[in-house]
């Protein structure tokens, strides 16, 4: 499946901010790696959920301050590979920065698009999107590139925010457009077959779901 060009945006401007030529990076490195972030607290976790071993392929789909990049770096060893992919000018220079600074020479650092990965085709064995599927302006074009460069078998991580009206906070009912059910409903049609939940210890306002690309 190629990117669908005429794909209406789902949410139009939802990635302004990150698009801005003015992003102070180091505030976002303050709010995506606090140990008051579940995500951050409970990274390590969340990659060893993940079942990577050396000489995998793994892609950090919206990879943002790199947060992910040495687990996974450490997993895969020095014989695999961690892309690092996102749209965001100012995270990209930032992300070669840190790859470089800790001589990760296994970290590849993508500039995707808002339509695609832009990833080699059957290029990588498992891609993780945590919480950014929401931030997919628009995912059925995302979801055909990132089963174009998943491999056969291949698997697809996506965590997110809960949003249950009358428990969620108002930040995520405001800024996150659906649930997990209706998330889960568009990774279905886009061809990938689902695998359940998995449970991450410690995680409260995220769920984990694993997709298999056939």
């Amino acid at each position: 499946m190629r990117p669908d060009a005429g794909e209406p945006s789902v949410r139009p401007g939802v990635n302004a901010t990150f698009l801005s030529e003015d992003l102070d990076v180091e505030r976002w490195v303050g709010v995506f790696e606090s140990e008051s972030r579940e995500i951050f607290a409970r990274r390590d976790a969340l990659a060893d959920a993940l079942g990577l071993a050396p000489g995998m392929a793994v892609a950090d789909i919206g990879a943002g301050t790199g947060l992910f990049m040495g687990p996974f770096a450490e997993r895969v060893g020095p014989a695999g590979r961690v892309y690092e992919v996102d749209i965001s000018p100012r995270f990209l220079a930032h992300l070669r920065a840190r790859a470089a600074a800790a001589g990760l020479a296994q970290v590849r650092v993508v500039t995707g698009s808002e339509r695609s990965v832009e990833l080699p085709p059957a290029s990588v064995d498992v891609a993780f999107v945590c919480d950014t599927y929401h931030h997919f302006e628009y995912p059925h074009s995302t979801l055909a590139s990132l089963r174009a460069a998943l491999r056969p078998g291949g698997a697809l991580v996506v965590v997110d925010f809960e949003r249950i009206p009358g428990r969620s906070r108002d930040w995520v009912l405001e800024h996150v457009r659906a649930g997990r059910e209706v998330f889960a409903r568009e990774i279905e049609a886009a061809g990938f077959e689902p695998r359940g939940a998995v449970a991450v210890e410690g995680l409260e306002e995220n769920y984990v779901l694993r997709f298999r690309r056939p």
